[in-house]
């Protein structure tokens, strides 16, 4: 550090870090994301497999990896922030790796305001805390780059560095970007640092590429032959292949090389200009070719994943995290530099860079905008967590239930498809199937969660508000208003679409009368069709409700103003 008060600013920095990831943790919004992973984990230790019985587009190492946890925890309705506590130590892995490359690169000093200006920049932060593929992917890629750069080549190296690798696909096939990232990038720099000069022979470079591919290989492989060998290639193939591969079809007009095809080629011929001139002065400015080639690389493989993305990469698939903290090295270590120079000439500026370095005040301005646009004080995680207490209060676990992305996490989905962007626009252009109304009848699905029901299709919509009521935030259960016939203001006419057992209720009396012929005493199952029900109580307000949800003290009462009212 330049002095005590840089030393003291990056140490009051990196507690902040600290406290603003664990308030992150409890206050803010869940995404999507998370409680749909933690329902594929649920299915795994409910003896659901991963694909065949509940569809997902990731590698399943993530979630066969927590189920043992998940058990620990066991069903309750704060599970959301438990498993966010759990990866949160892969946050500081990935911190720990940040400062590592920052210190093999640079320095010590670049790499403590690395990893404190990536830990407050908005980008990283909001999903480096969340429970996602990616909070676990972006620390175990740097664990890989952080073996690769560590020292001079090596076949031990390449063992390691690939291993890790081949743990990231275990997690995602997003890994593809950081695999072709590094194949292109470690001969490039090669080629322009020099083989001689790093005193290494073809074929022991070569022997180290193939041990390097040969191990990240391994572990997906492995999980391939299992799945295979179980006899469920076909289903893993379809939800990590086929269905991912959808992305390019549903979004080929967004893709930036097939809708804008001479811009392309305009942006990467000044990109690659600009990304050569800028590896050659890396290059010149090293003090030994080693130090270079590491260098160089490492700033290749961020303009090589960061074009990769926007080019060639669909827009619902490109995931930044992983390359943000090599990217803020390259920064902070120029940043640095800057400041150093500066500090060196007799100009104010230089005098108060002297005190506060350049990328404190970069820090500082990320920790306001943080502060602005994520305030740590408010929470608003309450919805999924209310959600998640409703669901274990209202179902039994072999109950069915409708949500759009697995967000009830404990029970089982009678619709199939994720309704995320690839699939709510696959839906759309008639390439897969929306069954989710004729599913909910099959399978007698009385609850529906309406946290995300925008993600439903217009019929579907428009089959919940028609068939289910409201009874809680967020909640519908089977159910009906009842009418009146005109004729006759004693006799309800009612059609049933979703067969279950069914209670007549009223809001302030028990209800009494005649339902299809027989007395009505209480609950009774209904198949579908028409029911007749003749009353004989003075409520002129019914109620057709899923009986487990009036045992369970579940009504529609809030959500339906009283006539007489």
């Amino acid at each position: 550090m330049s002095g005590p008060l840089e030393f003291i600013l990056a140490a009051v920095l990196f507690a902040l870090l600290v406290v603003f990831n664990v308030l992150q943790v409890m206050h803010q919004k869940f995404d999507s994301d998370e409680p749909y992973h933690l329902h594929i984990i649920w299915g795994w230790l409910h003896g659901f497999v991963q694909y065949r019985d509940i569809f997902d587009n990731h590698m399943p190492l993530f979630h066969i990896m927590l189920v043992p946890i998940f058990a620990l925890i066991g069903e309750r309705a704060t599970i959301l922030y438990w498993m966010r506590f759990i990866l949160l130590p892969m946050y500081f892995v990935a911190a720990w790796c940040t400062y590592q490359i920052g210190t093999r690169l640079f320095s010590r000093r670049a790499g403590i305001w690395a990893l404190i200006a990536v830990g407050f920049f908005s980008g990283y932060n909001s999903d480096a805390y969340r429970f996602r593929t990616d909070s676990i992917l972006a620390p175990i890629w740097l664990l890989c780059v952080t073996v690769l750069i560590g020292g001079a080549i090596s076949i031990r190296r390449a063992l390691v560095a690939g291993l890790f690798l081949g743990f990231c696909f275990g997690v995602s096939m997003k890994s593809v970007v950081l695999l072709l990232s590094l194949l292109i990038c470690a001969p490039l720099a090669l080629a322009m640092v020099g083989r001689k000069k790093l005193g290494r022979r073809w074929t022991y470079l070569l022997e180290c590429a193939a041990v390097f591919l040969a191990a990240a290989m391994l572990i997906p492989g492995i999980i391939m032959i299992f799945f295979a060998l179980k006899g469920f290639w076909s289903d893993l193939r379809y939800g990590v292949f086929d269905f991912n591969f959808l992305a390019n079809r549903v979004y080929e007009n967004e893709m930036a090389y097939q809708s804008h095809p001479v811009w392309v080629v305009m942006i990467l011929a000044i990109a690659l200009t600009v990304i050569v001139c800028v590896a050659r002065w890396i290059i010149r400015v090293a003090p030994d070719p080693d130090l270079s080639f590491r260098r160089v690389f490492t700033f290749l493989v961020c303009a090589c994943y960061l074009l990769t993305l926007r080019i060639f990469w669909p827009p619902i698939s490109r995931t930044y995290p992983p390359i943000y903290p090599l990217a803020f090295v390259i920064l902070t270590a120029a940043l640095l530099a800057l400041s150093d120079k500066l500090v060196q000439g007799k100009r104010p500026i230089g005098q108060i860079l002297g005190l506060i370095t350049l990328p404190g005040f970069v820090a500082l301005g990320e920790l306001s905008l943080l502060l602005a646009t994520h305030p740590i004080w408010k929470d608003r995680s309450r919805q999924e967590t209310d959600l998640l207490r409703s669901v274990l209060a209202l179902t039994e676990p072999d109950d069915y239930v409708l949500d759009s992305k697995g967000e009830t996490i404990f029970r089982r989905r009678c619709f199939r498809p994720l309704l995320e962007r690839i699939t709510m626009e696959s839906i759309e252009q008639g390439i897969i199937k929306d069954d989710a109304p004729e599913r909910c009848v099959e399978t007698h699905t009385c609850v529906v969660a309406t946290t995300l029901i925008g993600r439903f299709s217009p019929g579907t919509r428009q089959f919940i508000e028609q068939n289910y009521l409201p009874v809680a935030e967020d909640l519908r259960v089977a159910g009906a208003v009842l009418r009146a016939a005109t004729e006759n203001p004693r006799r309800y006419k009612f059609q049933v679409v979703i067969p279950a057992s069914y209670k007549i209720i009223s809001r302030n009396q028990n209800v009494s009368g005649v339902l299809d012929g027989r007395p009505y005493d209480g609950a009774r199952f209904l198949a579908a069709g028409l029911h007749t029900f003749e009353s004989t109580s003075t409520s002129s307000e019914l109620f057709l409700l899923w009986s487990q949800a009036v045992d369970r003290h579940f009504t529609p009462f809030a959500s339906h103003t009283s006539p007489d009212s």
